[in-house]
């Protein structure tokens, strides 16, 4: 029979489960021991989530971190959320998430049936549409929402190595025409891959500094933290990729990739302006680090997580990532409720506004 258990954050047995569920369940690398020692070690103490481990007969087959906080909905309705390997601040760090469990292990909605009494809200954020196909047996006693989705677009390298004319062949006239006039625009590039930790983490400051001019998510400081102690902690096992392009002695761009397994995960990129919008030099760093990728036999090149439309453009395959999450049932008449007090304030603003003469926005 299974069994769930909750461990304190700072229980010295937390490793060992960890690690040895860790070995069957090729977990992506945001699973890792390498990642999860890193992302604890960086949390507010007061804010480090337990471990939740689910056993069957005493044995451990599955395990996740379960952040815990109250919050009130619509305003006036209190709630207890939990969080699946998150704290509920930093969701958007994590790209592919889910509960470490072997191969015969738990489903997700066996592991929901466990959990500790009193919970309202799962918050379940970046995982993948099986997910969503292992809740359905629970629908009809919880209300299941995806929050939001994202594209998940990879390159299969395997096929970049198959196809005559490599990489370029499997794109679009109109994506290779991008590359093509961005690649005459800067000229011929040089491509530097960090050797060792100081090198790394001079390019990961260049990214930083190219990042903080249109985008405020590298200056988390738990995230710069978590950054700068993984370049420290596992570059050196293989896991870290900085890669800095240039062209005519000057930075165009910087990407920042987890290594895991055959896979190459891009996490972050920044790039220089160019005043001709024509230029993407996301393009030619993307390429750059697809086209070594490639060459170093790897299978497969995730560009980073998101909705960017051009990017895609990069991709021969996409995925997707689901934010969801598991409501008790006083919430779904808690929402509805919320949707019809809504739709009736629209309906009488609407009443009002005819009454008076005042056009709608779509007439105006």
């Amino acid at each position: 029979m299974a069994e769930l258990m909750l461990y304190e954050p700072f229980d010295p047995r937390i490793e060992q489960i960890w690690r040895d569920l860790e070995v069957d369940a090729n977990p992506s690398y945001f699973q890792s021991w390498g990642w999860i020692e890193n992302w604890l070690a960086c949390l507010p103490r007061e804010h480090i989530p337990p471990l939740a481990v689910v056993t069957h007969d005493d044995r451990p087959i599955a395990a996740f971190f379960l952040g815990q906080r109250r919050v009130l909905r619509h305003g006036f309705i209190p709630s207890a959320l939990l969080y699946l390997n998150t704290t509920g601040d930093d969701d958007h760090c994590v790209e592919h998430n889910n509960v470490l469990r072997t191969p015969s292990g738990v489903t997700l909605d066996r592991i929901i049936e466990l959990l500790p009494a009193g919970w309202d809200e799962l918050v379940l954020p970046a995982v993948g549409r099986g997910a969503l196909s292992e809740l359905g047996s629970i629908a009809s006693r919880y209300q299941v929402r995806i929050d939001r989705e994202a594209n998940a677009p990879f390159v299969d390298l395997e096929l970049v190595r198959s196809v005559d004319g490599g990489y370029p062949a499997l794109l679009s006239p109109a994506t290779r025409a991008q590359i093509h006039r961005s690649q005459g625009a800067v000229g011929p590039l040089e491509v530097e891959v960090a050797r060792d930790e100081i090198h790394a983490i001079d390019i990961y400051y260049e990214l930083t500094r190219l990042h903080a001019r249109h985008d405020n998510a590298l200056r988390d400081p738990v995230l710069a933290t978590l950054h700068r102690r993984l370049i420290e902690t596992r570059l050196r096992h293989g896991e870290i990729q900085l890669v800095r392009v240039r062209a005519g002695g000057a930075t165009i761009g910087c990407l920042y990739n987890f290594i895991h397994g055959d896979r190459v995960l891009g996490h972050q990129i920044a790039v220089e302006r160019f005043a001709d919008p024509h230029v993407k030099p996301d393009f030619l760093c993307h390429v750059a680090a697809i086209d070594r990728g490639a060459l170093a036999g790897m299978a497969v090149y995730e560009l980073p997580v998101g909705d960017a439309r051009p990017r895609r453009g990069l991709a021969t395959g996409e995925t997707r990532r689901l934010w969801l999450r598991v409501q008790r049932p006083r919430f779904a008449i808690a929402t509805r409720l919320q949707r019809w007090r809504h739709a009736l304030a629209t309906w009488r603003r609407h009443r009002t506004d005819t009454a008076l003469g005042v056009p709608s926005p779509a007439r105006a």
